[in-house]
């Protein structure tokens, strides 16, 4: 069976000419599993699983590469990711014979591409001639073919969209990206690219592939279809058929789907009928191996033999036969043979002498033996990117120390469970938030565990478990900034958890925007305390004396330098890219000492623009007088470079760098620099003044300035200057229609074009934006870059689609440029807003003014219907009281229920939740807040 399927498959083949064959062996009886093949294809490469948990070859192939290694296959020596698996085929009521792919056939066809040839030849991407399917067979009449292999030919996207591209396949795409030069200059990884730019990147890389792939099959002159003629075909047949018969063919349509999508025709027919007609190609129900797996336990058949043939000369005498007993059970004395032998080998894993999973495990150097896991919680992909690239690191490290034991690739929180709490073990979590900073589903079961061990005391204080807990939070959202994380790193104290690393590390997707830029400050802590661990040689921490003084920087120190530098660099490359210059242009009220209210800040963003609805995040510089003390109290130059040694960064000056990128506001970051020194003065006075304070004073004292080295590293423990985001509080399109009768009074003094903008400024003493755009004199000079709202869908609403809109002070911003924007298009259009708006705002008595024109404007252009505020009171009623009282009750529920609006909730974060409840409340017997969630929007300031 095996040879004349190898000779005949050769005959089908044509040399490359394929003629499309099916080839039919005899049916199964009623009371038999019928001949069988165990390959998927008649050419299918092997997928060997290696020690350190990867695949070499093709993933979708490990099980049965496994299984065939297990019937006694000799792999190629050394093995290759194209090495091309035996054919395995069972006759009815017969055991397994193995027969290798004859010569003609196992030839591969090299991918290759006429214009960047030598970037495919060092690729080395390869691909088997023709497709022959295997594993179906056909039910014709009731008569069941359990083996019928059929060839045809490839689809180029086949191969260049799925075989090799598929991340869970060969995923050939980085490498492609990676050798066209697709990455850009100085990227690495394919992963460390925004999204956006991974996506573009992927798609270019699939093009080219694909199109090399079928370059390649016509060089060698091997039968293949594109994918545009192939949709054709199908649709030209389809149609005919239906024109003939009055019905559509049925089809899978996860076949018959192009991967290149809408450019291709059959994409946009839908699904297919899915009905299944007879005769019917149709897949196994029973799975050969486990056919085979099952005849050898139950004994069936007296000749446990399998046979490795030949191919193509079954006539002659076989050299290469051998019986596999080792593989057969027969009576019941042998299978109670096996189970002893099981049994002994239990006892010898369980035995004394060796460590239980309860011990410390000891390598043969007599290190501890140290578990390593990785695991990520999130409802998006960013955290586990970083959790994957913190195991790729791992994993080369683990190389150089054989007692660090690293599990095999990365588990959502939840898989990992409580098996990665055990002493002498390492867990390793990147954290996202989801909602108002809860846990996201995926740790849910994980914070269950941790909480019910806390209840019932279970923990190890003398072997416990070592963690560090990345948070991947945005600091744009302070409210909810790494609230996972932080409950996360609280439970795992709680049940005995030693912190790593310091425990709790706060990355920044607002500064961070690749995962190569997140994982690097963690990963300089992570990968120091890592290896003491692995070597038993634990930090020198801090000096112990003051002969300690001026020995250098310790490991410590050279750990936080190098976050530093990545925190900086990766500033430097947003101040590049992102950010543009701005100034505070105008201030409403100008009575601001008295004012306890609200600020309308104007900003002037030059020739930049905006989209309405959108975020704009404020980077708030120090000023040229505070640039030039800290300056002289380091005694550097202005002008000199300060090295930051970080991809796509440009090396900023100190005059630059103690502008925009430190905050000399805020206290020092840390103060080892000082042990570095011979001075014996005292570090708690200085952790709590502001950095600008702290230099002074040194100056003063005669301490600085020092060594062009000591400087740097003063430079780097210097705190980021962190952004300030607000919600733009004005639309472009009504800035450019300012026709109207009624005009801000602020608008008559500052004359307003498209390059600037509002934004609500609410006032703090030690708020560092506010303070300085409210007390500095005009213009005051910033940075800035416009970041998109969640908000931004309202504005893709049908024009007749009502809004239920509650807001409390500054949260009044976007609500304030959404009803610009429809007071503008009032004013652009003959017909009258069909748009209804019900607005409920929460304001202090000094704010109301601020926003009346606004306002009065909106109910003038009739885009307001209802207009409900509540200022300030002793009574303590607020805003979304309103909500429950008996008429506003029945006229949300018609608004947002019977006429499917939308509801836009912009509060602080107690606010919210409590305007959630009252929604449910009114909402109750149409099934609470959920039945509309789809149509709320909340915006948390």
């Amino acid at each position: 069976m095996a040879s004349e399927l190898a000779r005949h498959m050769c005959e089908a083949f044509n040399g490359g000419n394929v003629l499309p064959t099916v080839f039919a062996f005899p049916p199964r009886s009623i009371s038999s599993r019928g001949p069988m093949i165990w390959n998927h294809q008649f050419l299918e490469f092997a997928g060997y699983e290696m020690e350190d948990g990867s695949i070499l070859g093709d993933p979708n192939s490990t099980a049965l590469t496994k299984s065939i290694l297990e019937l006694g296959w000799e792999p190629p020596q050394p093995k290759s990711r194209w090495d091309l698996l035996p054919l395995v085929i069972m006759a009815d009521d017969d055991a397994p014979a193995m027969i290798e792919v004859p010569p003609d056939l196992s030839k591969l066809v090299a991918i290759r591409h006429p214009r960047y040839e030598r970037e495919f030849e060092n690729l080395d991407l390869k691909w088997v001639a023709f497709p022959a399917l295997t594993r179906l067979g056909f039910d014709i009449g009731g008569v069941q073919y359990t083996a019928a292999p059929f060839i045809g030919w490839f689809m180029d996207a086949e191969i260049g969209v799925r075989d090799l591209a598929d991340t869970f396949r060969y995923n050939a795409l980085p490498q492609v990206a990676q050798a066209l030069g697709l990455l850009g200059d100085g990227v690495e990884d394919l992963d460390d690219l925004p999204e956006f730019e991974r996506l573009s990147v992927l798609s270019r890389s699939q093009q080219e592939l694909t199109y090399a792939v079928h370059w390649s099959y016509q060089q060698a002159k091997v039968s293949m279809s594109d994918t545009l003629t192939a949709s054709m075909k199908w649709c030209r047949y389809d149609d005919e058929f239906k024109s003939r018969n009055g019905f559509r063919l049925p089809a899978d349509p996860y076949w018959l789907a192009p991967p290149q999508g809408s450019i291709v025709p059959v994409w946009h027919r839908g699904g297919a009928p899915n009905y299944q007609p007879k005769p019917m190609i149709c897949r196994h129900v029973q799975d050969p191996i486990n056919a085979w797996q099952r005849e050898k336990r139950e004994s069936s058949i007296k000749s446990r033999q399998v046979y490795i043939i030949d191919a193509i000369q079954p006539q002659r005498p076989n050299p290469l036969v051998r019986s596999l007993s080792n593989y057969c059970v027969g009576s019941t004395l042998e299978k109670r043979h096996v189970q002893d032998a099981v049994k002994l080998q239990l006892t010898e894993v369980a035995s004394p002498s060796q460590a239980s999973s309860e011990q410390m495990h000891i390598d043969q150097g007599g290190h501890a033996k140290i578990f390593l896991a990785v695991s990520f919680c999130s409802a998006g992909t960013f955290a586990e990117k970083i959790a994957l690239k913190l195991h790729d690191r791992l994993r080369v490290l683990a190389k150089s120390f054989p007692n660090l034991d690293l599990c095999c690739g990365v588990k959502s929180l939840d898989e990992a469970q409580a098996s990665a709490i055990k002493p002498g073990s390492i867990l390793l979590l990147v954290v996202s938030s989801t909602g108002q900073g809860e846990v996201p589903k995926n740790g849910s079961r994980f914070v269950a565990m941790c909480d019910k061990r806390s209840k019932e005391h279970l923990t190890t204080p003398n072997t416990s478990f070592r963690y560090a807990v990345y948070g991947n939070g945005d600091s744009r959202y302070a409210a909810t900034y790494n609230g996972a994380a932080a409950i996360l790193e609280q439970k795992l104290r709680l049940i005995g958890g030693l912190a790593l690393a310091g425990g709790l590390h706060h990355g920044d997707t607002s500064i961070h925007g690749t995962t190569l830029q997140a994982l690097s400050p963690w990963w300089a802590k992570l990968q120091s305390e890592i290896h003491d661990l692995a070597t038993d040689s634990p930090r020198l921490k801090r000096a112990s004396s003051e002969n300690d003084y001026g020995k250098g920087p310790t490991a410590e120190t050279k750990d936080r330098q190098t976050e530093a530098k990545a925190r900086f660099g990766a500033r430097s490359r947003q101040l590049l890219v992102d950010y543009h210059e701005a100034s505070t242009v105008n201030i409403s009220p100008t009575f601001r000492g008295s004012h306890e209210g609200t600020y309308l800040v104007t900003l002037n963003i030059g020739m930049g623009s905006y989209e309405d609805m959108s975020c704009i995040q404020v980077l708030p510089i120090n000023s040229p007088a505070k640039t030039r003390r800290a300056l002289r109290a380091l005694g550097v130059s202005g002008s000199d470079k300060i090295s930051l040694s970080f991809p796509h960064a440009d090396d900023p000056s100190h005059s630059s760098f103690l502008s925009s990128y430190v905050d000399l506001e805020a206290p020092f970051q840390g103060l080892d620099w000082l042990r570095s020194m011979t001075t014996a003065i005292n570090e708690e006075k200085l952790e709590s003044l502001a950095s600008l304070d702290v230099l002074e004073q040194l100056h003063e004292s005669g301490i600085l300035p020092v060594e062009a080295a000591l400087t740097s590293s003063i430079c780097f423990a210097l705190p980021l200057l962190h952004p300030r985001t607000y919600s733009i509080a004005s639309s472009a399109s009504y800035s450019a229609s300012l026709n109207s009768s009624i005009v801000p009074q602020h608008l008559k003094t500052a004359p307003r074009r498209q390059h600037h903008l509002d934004i609500l400024v609410k006032p703090f003493s030690t708020g560092r934006f506010s303070h300085t755009a409210l007390s500095s004199p005009l213009p005051n000079r910033l940075c800035y870059r416009i970041l998109p709202s969640s908000a931004a869908s309202l504005l893709t609403t049908a024009p007749s689609t009502p809004l239920v809109i509650i807001a409390t002070g500054a949260g009044f911003a976007p609500v304030r440029c959404l009803l610009q924007r429809f007071i503008a298009a009032s004013r652009s259009s003959s017909t009258k807003n069909q748009r209804s708006i019900c607005l409920f705002l929460g304001l202090k008595p000094a704010d109301v003014h601020l926003f009346s024109d606004t306002l009065n404007e909106a109910a003038a252009s009739g885009v307001l219907e209802r207009l409900s505020i509540v200022s300030s009171n002793d009574e303590r009623v607020r805003i979304y009281d309103r909500l429950g009282e008996e008429g506003t009750r029945h006229k949300i529920k018609d608004m947002v229920v019977e006429k499917k609006g939308w509801v836009f909730v912009c509060t602080n974060l107690e606010a919210a939740k409590s305007t959630r409840m009252v929604l449910g409340e009114v909402l109750k017997e149409e099934g609470g807040v959920e039945a509309v969630e789809d149509r709320l929007i909340e915006e948390i300031f």
